[in-house]
Order: C-alpha cells, then sequence, then structure tokens
C-alpha cells in the first residue's frame, strides 16, 4: 500500500468529528466551493461562539439559529444564496477583490482554520480543488488546520490548484456531501437575441486574432460571444471558465496557442457553469486552475498576448465610470477580479479593456448609460480603465478622448429615446 494512502486512513474521519474540533473564537476561512456536510455540522452546535466563517462568494449556508449568532458568516461577493441573511443582518460583507481574498482572510480576519473542498485522491496521492481554487491553496500554508472534504462529483483539473494528502491534516470522506453545483450556461433566448447578436458583431470588431481573453461571468457576454465572427488562435486567461469559452474551443477559435504564459493552456482560477463543461474539463490536459495570486495578479495578466478584457456593469456614467456591483441601491454582487483584468489590458499596449451592457433596462424604462451614479453607488471600474463600451447600440472608444469626447461617445451608445436627455443633463454638469 502506497503511504498517502496509509497517511489517508489516518487522517480521515467523519464530519462530525471535523465540526467538533471547531472551538469558540475560532475563524474560518473557505474558498468558493463550500465544506457542506463539515458546515453543516458546525451550525449545529448552539455552543459555540464568536465563531466567524470568511467565504469569499457563499454559495451555500445551512439553517439554523446560530447562523449569524454563534457562527457569523462573511464574503466580498453578494448573491442570491446570500442576499436575504445580508438584509436580515446575519451576514457580513466586506469589500475586496478577488486576489485579496487571502490577505482579508489571513490578515484582516486572521482566520485559523482553512475548510477546502477536493476531489478524491489520484494515483499518486494528490487531490484537486475541482471546480474552484480562489485563494484558499495558499491559505492551507498559513493555517492552523487545515480540513479537506471530498466531493466525487468534481472534475479532477489539473494546475497549481492541486494538494498532497500529506498537507491536509483532516480528511471528511465517507459522510461527504457528493453535491454538483451546476452554473448558468449559455443563454439562447430568442427574445434578446437581437440584443445578442449586435453586441456579438461589436465585440468581432474588437477582439483580434491572437488575443488573449478574459470573459466576465453573465449572461450578456456569454450569449453575445456565441455571436462571435470566426477569429484564429485565442487564448485564455480569466477568472472564470465558462460554457462559452469551451464551446469557442470546441469551434478551434480557441487554441491558446499564441499566449504569452502557459501557451496551449487556458488558464483560470474558477468554473461556473453546466455538467457537460465538468465532463469536458475533467483530466482535460488543454486546461490549468490557478490560484487567483496567479491568475488575477495584474503583472500577468498585462504580460499575457493582446490581452483584452471583456467585462459586464450594471451602469455607466457619462465620464466613463462603471458600476458593477451596486443595484437598486443596495450592495448586489461585489469586485471580482473585474479592475485586476481592466487595469492590466488597458496598459497593455495591444490590449483592450471593454465593458458590455445592454442600453437600457428590460423594462425600457432606465437608461444604462447614466448622467452620474446615485450618491452611495461604489464605482467598480475608474474611468482610466475603460476603454470600450459596447451596447447593441454600438462602440463608444474612449481611450485617448478629452472627457467632452467621451461623453459624447458614451451618448451614442445608449438608446436613441435618451439621448436627448443625456445631452441636455451633461450640459448641465458642464461635461459638454
Amino acid at each position: 500500500m502506497p503511504l498517502w494512502m496509509e497517511e489517508f486512513g489516518k487522517k480521515s474521519i467523519t464530519a462530525q468529528q471535523a465540526a467538533n474540533l471547531i472551538k469558540s473564537g475560532d475563524r474560518i476561512m473557505t474558498g468558493n466551493r463550500d465544506c457542506r456536510a463539515v458546515l453543516r455540522r458546525v451550525a449545529a452546535r448552539t455552543d459555540l461562539k464568536n465563531v466567524f466563517y470568511y467565504a469569499p462568494i457563499i454559495n451555500f449556508v445551512p439553517e439554523g439559529e446560530t447562523i449569524g449568532g454563534g457562527l457569523r458568516p462573511i464574503t466580498s461577493f453578494l448573491n442570491s444564496s446570500s442576499h436575504q441573511l445580508f438584509s436580515e443582518g446575519r451576514l457580513d460583507f466586506i469589500p475586496s477583490e478577488y486576489w485579496h481574498y487571502n490577505k482579508t482572510a489571513a490578515v484582516g480576519l486572521q482566520c485559523n482554520v482553512a475548510f477546502i473542498e477536493v476531489t478524491r485522491p489520484d494515483q499518486n496521492g494528490y487531490m484537486s480543488m475541482g471546480t474552484c481554487t480562489d485563494f484558499v491553496r495558499q491559505a492551507c500554508r498559513n493555517a492552523d488546520l487545515v480540513i479537506a472534504e471530498t466531493n466525487t462529483n468534481f472534475p479532477f483539473l489539473y494546475g497549481s490548484n492541486m494538494i498532497h494528502v500529506s498537507e491536509v491534516d483532516y480528511i471528511v470522506d465517507t459522510d461527504a456531501e457528493n453535491y454538483l453545483m451546476e452554473g448558468p450556461g449559455v443563454d439562447e433566448d430568442r427574445e434578446n437575441e437581437e440584443v445578442y447578436r449586435a453586441i456579438g458583431g461589436y465585440l468581432s470588431e474588437l477582439i483580434p486574432d491572437e488575443a488573449t481573453i478574459e470573459v466576465g461571468l453573465g449572461r450578456l457576454n456569454a450569449a453575445s460571444l456565441m455571436h462571435l465572427e470566426p477569429k484564429r488562435d485565442l487564448g485564455v486567461h480569466t477568472e472564470v471558465y465558462g460554457d462559452i469559452l469551451m464551446l469557442l474551443t470546441q469551434r478551434g477559435m480557441i487554441t491558446n496557442a499564441k499566449k504569452t504564459d502557459h501557451p496551449g493552456k487556458a488558464v483560470f482560477t474558477q468554473v461556473v457553469g453546466t455538467k457537460p463543461l465538468f465532463d469536458w474539463l475533467d483530466h482535460n490536459l488543454g486546461v490549468e486552475l490557478n490560484s487567483c495570486q496567479e491568475v488575477l495578479n495584474p503583472g500577468n495578466i498585462y504580460r499575457q498576448h493582446r490581452m483584452t478584457a471583456i467585462n459586464n456593469a450594471v451602469e455607466v456614467d457619462l465620464m466613463g465610470q462603471a458600476n458593477a456591483e451596486f443595484l437598486k441601491g443596495r450592495q448586489y454582487s461585489g469586485m471580482g477580479g473585474i479592475c485586476n483584468f481592466a487595469s492590466a489590458a488597458t496598459a497593455n499596449l495591444e490590449g483592450k479593456s471593454i465593458v458590455v451592457l445592454e442600453s437600457m433596462t428590460k423594462n425600457g424604462k432606465f437608461s444604462k448609460i447614466t448622467p452620474c451614479f446615485k450618491p452611495g453607488t461604489p464605482v467598480s471600474l475608474p474611468r482610466s480603465v475603460i476603454e470600450y463600451v459596447v451596447t447593441e447600440q454600438g462602440i463608444a472608444r474612449l481611450g485617448g478622448k478629452t472627457p467632452a469626447q467621451r461623453t459624447r461617445e458614451l451618448i451614442q451608445v445608449a438608446h436613441p429615446k435618451f439621448r436627448e436627455e443625456l445631452t441636455f443633463q451633461a450640459r448641465e454638469m458642464g461635461l459638454l
């Protein structure tokens, strides 16, 4: 029997035994995939006090009266799993960029325990973090206690996410919760196809052959890229890998052949998508799941050949700033890695920083090109790192333009029914 198998046996404990290792005052850090079997049992312990649970993106919170009391969840990216708890005051939000999560956890919150979700070991005793490594692989090196929970539904992905059995303290395997967290695929809503096709056409103008692309997670980006005109030798260096990137690879547009780093491989730190995507990624030698400290390092992004960042926004103001995280006066999501990619792509001489949004809200009542943000709205992307704004109305080319020129460009990509009012407001504000 290999030594790692003996070690695996010695370190194997039940989820309840793992939960019993947590003490009052502990500060737990985890990645964007939850150790659900262990977490359920920690939440069931009514004796615990002042235990903090930092998950940069929380996708699961067990029900129970301890949540928000003895066990206090903290996140840096709100979503459908955390909105309600946040509104009830039972969950805290800490603004943080994706590649800062490790420092937020280790220094800001002084977390001492790491929970990690992994595949079962391969023949050499290595476990993969499957669909997300983010900061938690690095965090394992700083934690006093590392508890791994296996998940047989995870694909096995290679890269710096891998961790050996010898590097963890305990492993929950026999009663682990083997969930599969599926996300959105590619929206093929016929009602919006005209918008997707128009934006896809404009993106085709902006994305050159051989570009290394980052595609921000979102319905609009993925659906629009389905209408991308044929390209040669695109590469992928992105935060989140989704179904659209698999489809473009299968169509032959993505080869990763011309990338500066890791040629021949798509690099990312998280996977969000459907089961067919997970199956395609399993043991796929053309991809790497690496830590966010590597993937989101602006210097690494900047080096990539023709780095092109494509990100969504909730709204863009007439100064060319973007809000990508605030909706209806409330924190809706978070920063993620949007600023890293936009800034690095802007600095790359052959690169481009692109923001994509529809020109108006679905009900047609409001323009998404707005004179200015409402008070209290955070600026997710400053005007200095947005070079192009794309709507179904066209391309606003902001690079190298004066404030007045930028304002005119942005008004031209607003929906026609709002342009007159936007022009009036721009003059009132002194922008024109």
